[in-house]
């Protein structure tokens, strides 16, 4: 008999089988014919469905490799299977009600008959079935050896995996374990145990193996299933328990971690998909989609009945559900009360944090800095909010003290000074400064926001900087602990400091404990002569006096009185003992009850009485301020070394009002006492002692003077000096090898100042830093360098320990190196000045074997230069041996892994550091067959796409790998082989370079052209040397052996054709073979593909790019070498000689010169240094002649991604010389920029423009510029907005009637929204803009009249408005310039004539325009 299956294709059932029994699916009671039956039913019925649906009720299935056959079945060939098995479905065993065929497994699968038309008779309530409908019951049933068993399996490991990830992830492993908010609001607690109800009884999981565990294991299940073993059960039991408690548990620990009702519900969403997994998993499986196997093994599953245990139950037999359900939640509630109960009792809350605050606009605010308590006494309980304390002021006699608490009233965090003996009635709403609206219970938080204070006119500014920091020990007297980085024990939120440590953290070494003034510096002047020298004082227990966990340094005088140096919580202060309080001492018999002698005066007034705040005593003043010194950063020091000073901007103040700084005076503290390594003497000083002893030609505490110079009278900085002055500037302006240019004497007669306006030969000191100003923060590059071009000089070199292979990879970036120094290490190095500077040494696994086999290194989104608060953002990718690749994203402060990818053949890494392209390897030893690209998102690279070539139905092995900057581009070298069976290796048969192009809108990498490389290499894997260029215009590749040397540049031109550049004549006489591997190491290009450095054999040759041919640059390098880098600019080349000296060498070297325009070009240089906030700034520099725009950067809060705080912006170009610029900056919210932050801007290497600035904008015109006309002064303004509004300049006349329209401009092109608000006050910039529109304009007016600025905003927007006239500054108000308010700039008394002018005549109605 032949039946049709599913495919179509005929299933015969033999009547006999091979050893001649009856085949029983053909074995029945009585004798049947079957041809005669086929006959039969072929004639009409009366009920021709009858026999039909009896059959599709029956279910046939079969072993391995025959499908389930009802489905594709005819009605007439179902009614013959039907009436042929109906006698065995009738001589089944009758207990058991189903078909009992001896069931047969075949790879573990259960095969069975069963016909459900026969159960009709059967009693549906004493049968049921005892699985659930997931993954867990496949276990239990099937064979260990079978498909189904392990797809359970493996369904299993990616749940409990799943759960796991997530658990680690939310658990704080540090700190806070289970990372609980402070507090949340009630609605939220409520919600919390909403939510865990509904965990309960969602858990199907959990339920369900509680109640296999009851039923316990069924004997009889082994008849039909004879995998389903003891084994098996227990299995998928704890298996089952194991997911469902994790599960219960994540989701715990996650509800009670939100602190807001929707991310209550989007979390318990969003994890509810986990305990679904098996589930799903088994729908699949039973819906066919995972085979047929795993469909019959799971419709077995669902198909399966046991009989249900007889007799009547118990009162706990019939109720076990709602025990289990009742004592889970009972668990969880019992969980949510412990954690309401710790919330409410500020178990969660940070006991102490350390507050920085800018001084800037108040200045009594830095007084305030330090440590604050948590105070309990301000109540506890549900949506309680803390109040932080001062301490210092709890510490000493003050009448109030400082506080941090919450106002309701504005839901903001607020700072303001408590009144002690009235604690109670002191209302937080009362603010000096006050955090952005937020609903946060973690003052922490509001770090990360911004904070408010009110300047002079009582507008409310952003108060910068402004930082919040937990700061409680996490090892309570531990001694060694973290806290103090291992240096001492910390108590309090204090360490006590081992010897020879010092700080809160004790993250400073001993501070100096004699400081002076640098000798090369003036001194402090005033109405008075002040000390030169000062020195702490130390106590009998050595500990030291200190004012803000900072020593005070004092020199006393034989009258009692000292002048002081003291830190005041932002800055140093230097004053007089009388201008303190108590005269600066306190003796014994002065001290409170409860106060302790230290056994000084002067002591026992700095820890009992001392306070910053002159609203705490009326008499105190000083007389100098320092540079602020925000604790924490790298300007945060434990004495006031180094810092910049400036005089008092007012020599008296309210009782309230601290002084502010004036003007810098150029007086500068340093360490007296020398120290070889941290502070050793200059000028071939010698250190003895502490002391220096100092040449005939140099003085100074540290020898710091250098030695005069013989200088011509006619320099223009000599002008008539006293002896002592022109002593000064002898000895300290001009002195040569200061790490600062001079031109005047940058002549053969004076050295070339000594080295200092070349590269490569100057030498930074403290005074100075090579190639800048301003302490570093202005780049003024090497204009004046007279060293011969096109000879490279020896800049660095970084030698290997014993056994190690320095140069062996190596790469440079704009500013920064990442070299292989050690078998187990990478460095990464800063160019600062002229110098590099260690940043961080990435150190191996223990595992590793030669890490630092191959590096890259990224340059960063932007062209910046290193200052003391700043070095660039880097990610920096290095490869071991063993073909790892470990990812490192590089900050100010060190280097962390965020990344590793095992089996990586090649990889590269585009300068701009958001794209990795990587070969990977199947497996080791496998050739690599797959590019996979990765891009930058946050701080960790994911998945791009994948890149294979194909040729002839194979794919291609991938080698060396080389992108552009951006990405865009990917350059690949690709090798079919075969495998030559003599050889037992691959061999080339072909070898290409191909050259492909992403594509944004298919989201894939395309191919763009390939070229063919022939070479005599034919063994697998030897990577050629590749390298693009950054906009992927030029791309190179060779061969680097003495024989066959081979290397190739093809050119993008302007045709949009791939041309082949001349290769530059290469001569291999005496050339010897490097004894290194092949790598993708040999070749380097500049950004722009005009300078290529290649390797043959073991020397490497640099070649430019001119007149249509490359020629050699340079002479040849020393050693025999390696690996070679260059820097995108061209300018420095790194060259490794891993088998010169003890542990290899890596040699850097600099092309001396600046850049040449041609001729009637100027060289424009551009510095600019961001504040804290870079993404509030925005600017552009404009050729004004022609209105080319030649650098620009809007404000955009996504603009800068982390880490560019005060980086110094670094641009330069050639201009024409007879143009003029104009170079504008904005500062959204009218932050402005203050130092270090500044702009520096240079014509041929002169300063034309240098500044900061305070409110919204700064316009500098240079270059070949108009004067104003006789009569007119410089009128300039800027609208900073994110809507469309119309800004209109008038000039009003005649009594306020008529204006005349002088220039207008809009924003109405933007690509906006819908939104129109109905008043003004519906929308701030502050709040709501994420990129503002800057709308400038600049003219020359006539100061005797009177202008109008008016802005019409037809929607409602808001925006910031300044104007500029002469000396008048107008700052408009967002909601005045939203109303249509017009404001006057020019002659005052004209303006007031006409202050009304907006009310009587709108603009735009009855206004003469001019043409």
């Amino acid at each position: 008999m032949t039946l049709p299956n599913k495919n179509g294709v005929g299933m015969t059932l033999p009547p006999t089988n091979k050893e001649g029994q009856s085949n029983p699916l053909l074995t029945v009671t009585d004798e049947v014919d079957v041809d005669s039956l086929r006959m039969d039913l072929e004639q009409p019925k009366e009920s021709p469905t009858e026999g039909f649906a009896m059959a599709r009720s029956s279910s046939l299935t079969l072993g391995t490799g025959v499908s389930t056959i009802m489905d594709s079945l005819s009605p007439k060939d179902l009614a013959t299977l039907a009436s042929l098995l109906k006698p065995l479905l009738k001589s089944h065993d009758n207990e058991r009600k189903s078909t009992d065929l001896k069931p047969f497994r075949t790879h573990g699968e259960i095969f069975s008959i069963e016909d459900e038309n026969e159960d009709k008779d059967k009693d549906e309530a004493e049968w049921h079935n005892p699985f659930g409908a997931s993954t867990y019951s496949l276990i239990y049933l099937c064979s260990v050896d079978s498909v189904a068993f392990w797809y359970a399996i493996f369904v299993y490991v990616i749940q409990i995996t799943t759960i796991l990830l997530t658990l680690i992830d939310i658990v704080d492993w540090s700190g806070n374990g289970l990372d609980m908010p402070p507090n949340v609001d009630l609605i939220v607690t409520i919600a919390q145990g909403v939510a865990l109800f509904q965990a309960v009884a969602f858990q199907s999981d959990l339920l369900e193996v509680v109640g296999k565990f009851k039923g316990g294991f069924h004997p009889e299940v082994l008849e039909r299933h004879p995998g389903a073993t003891y084994s098996t059960w227990l299995l998928s039991c704890i298996a089952q328990l194991m997911a469902g408690l994790l599960l219960l548990l994540t989701i715990y620990i996650l509800t009670m971690q939100v602190d807001s009702v929707l991310g209550i519900m989007l979390n318990f969403a969003a994890l509810h998909f986990m305990a679904d997994i098996d589930n799903v998993a088994f729908d699949l499986a039973k819906a066919g989609f995972m085979g047929n196997r795993l469909q019959s093994a799971a419709n077995n599953v669902v198909n399966f009945q046991v009989r249900k245990p007889s007799g009547e139950q118990g009162f706990l037999q019939r109720s076990w559900k709602a025990g289990v359900f009742l004592s889970i939640l009972a668990v969880m509630v019992a969980g949510w009360i412990t954690i309401v109960v710790f919330r409410t009792s500020g178990k969660y809350m940070c006991n102490t944090i350390i507050v920085n605050m800018g001084d800037e606009f108040v200045p009594s605010l830095g007084t305030f800095n330090g440590l604050y308590d948590l105070d309990f006494s301000t109540g506890s309980g549900l949506e309680w909010r803390a109040e932080y304390a001062e301490r210092r002021s709890a510490e000493i006699d003050t009448p109030g003290r400082g506080v941090f608490g919450y106002c309701n009233d504005i839901k903001a965090w607020t700072f303001r000074v408590q009144p002690k003996d009235n604690l109670e009635g002191s209302d937080p709403c009362d603010w000096i400064a006050r955090s952005s609206e937020t609903d946060t219970y973690d003052i922490t938080e509001t770090g990360r926001i911004q904070w408010f204070v009110r300047d002079e006119t009582n507008r409310e500014v952003v108060l910068e900087p402004l930082s919040v920091f937990c700061f409680d020990c996490a090892n309570e007297d531990a001694e060694g602990t973290d806290d103090c980085g291992g240096k001492g024990s910390c108590s309090n939120a204090v360490c006590d400091c081992e010897d020879g440590w010092y700080g809160l953290r004790c993250e400073f070494v001993s501070p100096c404990p004699w400081i002076t003034i640098d000798a090369r510096k003036e001194k402090f002047a005033s109405t008075r002569d002040w000390a030169s020298n000062y020195q702490f004082i130390e106590l009998g227990d050595s500990t030291l006096v200190e004012a803000y966990h900072r020593p005070v340094y004092i020199h006393e005088y034989e009258s009692g009185e000292y002048d002081v140096v003291m830190f005041t919580g932002g800055r140093w202060a230097l004053t007089s003992s009388v201008f303190l309080s108590h005269t600066g001492r306190i003796p014994s018999d002065g001290l409170s009850e409860g106060q302790d002698d230290v056994g000084d005066d002067i002591g026992n007034f700095f820890k009992y009485s001392f306070h910053g705040f002159k609203g705490f005593s009326t008499n105190f003043s000083v007389a100098f301020l320092s540079d602020y010194m925000e604790i924490g950063t790298e300007r945060d020091s434990s004495s006031p070394v180094g810092l910049s000073w400036y005089d008092i901007a007012k020599e008296a103040t309210a009782e309230d009002e601290n002084q502010g700084t004036g003007s810098l005076v150029d007086a500068e503290f340093l360490c007296h006492v020398c120290d070889s390594d941290s502070n050793p003497c200059l000028y071939d000083g010698k250190c003895n002692n502490g002391t220096c002893e100092c040449n005939l030609d140099s003085f100074g505490s540290l020898c710091e003077d250098p030695p005069g110079m013989h200088m011509h009278m006619d320099h223009p900085r000599i002008v008539l000096l006293s002896s002592s002055s022109y002593k000064y500037l002898l000895s300290s302006m001009h002195a040569v090898n200061n790490g600062h240019c001079d031109p005047f004497f940058n002549t053969p007669k004076f050295n070339l100042d000594g080295g200092d306006c070349c590269e490569s030969t100057c030498v930074s000191t403290s005074q100075y830093v090579c190639g800048a100003e301003e302490d570093g923060y202005v780049s003024t590059g090497y204009f004046y360098c007279e060293q011969p071009k096109g000879e490279w000089q020896q800049d660095s070199e970084f030698n290997g320990d014993t056994g190690a292979s320095s140069g062996f990879a190596m790469d440079l970036s704009r500013g920064a190196m990442a070299v292989t120094v050690t078998a187990l290490s990478v460095s990464i190095y800063d160019k600062v000045g002229s110098s590099w500077v260690l940043r961080d040494t990435l150190i191996g696994p223990a595992t590793s074997d030669v890490f630092g086999w191959n590096v890259a290194l990224s340059s960063g989104l932007f062209h910046v230069a290193s200052n003391p608060s700043f070095r660039p953002p880097l990610t920096v990718v290095v490869q071991d041996f063993i073909e790892t690749i470990y990812i490192y994203k590089c900050f100010l402060s060190g280097c962390t892994q965020t990344q590793q990818i095992p089996l990586v053949s090649a990889f590269d890494l585009s300068d701009d550091g958001t794209v990795l392209a990587t070969s990977l390897r199947a497996a080791a030893n496998q050739a690599p067959k797959v590019i996979q690209v990765y891009e930058a998102q946050e701080r960790i690279f994911e998945f791009r796409a994948n890149v294979t070539i194909a040729r002839n139905g194979n794919l291609d092995d991938v080698y060396s790998l080389s992108l552009s900057e951006d990405g865009s581009k990917l350059a690949v070298q690709s090798q079919a082989s075969v495998f030559d069976s003599k050889t037992n290796s691959g061999l080339v048969t072909d070898e290409y370079i191909v050259l492909m192009a992403w594509d944004e809108l298919t989201g894939e990498y395309v191919q763009e052209i390939e070229f063919r490389f022939e070479s005599d290499e034919k063994t697998m894997d030897h990577p050629l040397s590749l390298a693009l260029n950054q906009d992927g215009t030029v791309l190179a590749y060779g061969f680097p052996k003495c024989q066959g040397t081979q290397l190739h540049i093809f050119n993008h031109n302007d045709a949009g054709v791939w041309v082949p550049q001349r290769t530059p004549e290469m001569n291999n006489t005496g050339c010897i073979e490097s004894s290194l591997p092949i790598s993708n190491n040999a070749l380097a290009v500049s950004g722009d593909g005009s300078m290529i450095a290649f390797r043959v054999g073991d020397k490497v040759r640099v070649y430019s790019w001119e007149a249509e041919f490359w020629h050699a640059l340079g002479d040849e390098f020393p050693f025999s070498q390696y690996a070679v880098a260059m820097s995108p600019d061209g300018t420095e080349i790194a060259i490794g000689s891993p088998g010169e000296g003890i542990g290899g060498v890596t040699s850097v070297y600099l092309l001396p010169g600046r850049k040449e325009c041609p001729t009637g070009m100027s060289l424009l240089r551009l510095s600019l240094t961001l504040g804290s906030t870079p993404n509030l700034l925005g600017w552009n520099l404009v050729n004004n002649s022609t209105g080319e725009i030649l650098f620009e950067q809007n404000s955009n809060p996504r603009e800068y991604p982390d880490g560019y705080n005060y980086a110094t912006i670094v641009e330069e170009t050639c201009v024409p010389a007879d143009s003029c610029y104009v170079f504008t900056i904005h500062s959204m919210f009218g932050r402005g920029l203050s130092a270090p932050g500044q702009y520096a801007i240079f014509m041929d290497g002169e300063n034309v423009s240098q500044g900061t600035f305070n409110g919204l904008f700064a316009r500098e015109q240079f270059g070949s510029c108009a004067s104003c006309p006789t009569g007119t002064e410089r009128f300039g303004m800027m609208m900073l907005t994110c809507g469309p509004m119309e800004l209109v300049l008038l000039k009003l006349i005649d009594q306020g009637e008529n204006g005349v329209v002088l220039h207008s401009d809009d924003t109405f092109d933007g690509n906006y929204d819908d939104t129109v608000y109905e008043t003004c006050g519906e929308h701030f910039p502050l709040f709501h803009c994420t990129e503002y529109i800057p709308v400038s304009h600049g003219a020359c007016l006539d100061p005797t009249e009177c202008y109008g600025v008016h802005v019409r905003s037809p929607r409602k927007y808001t925006a910031d408005l300044e104007l500029v006239f002469g000396e008048q500054r107008v700052n408009a108000d967002y909601e005045e310039v939203c109303d249509g308010q017009t404001f006057f700039v020019g002659n005052k008394d004209k303006c007031n004539q006409k202050a009304d002018w907006q009310n009587q005549q709108a603009p735009g109605q009855n206004v003469s325009q001019t043409p």
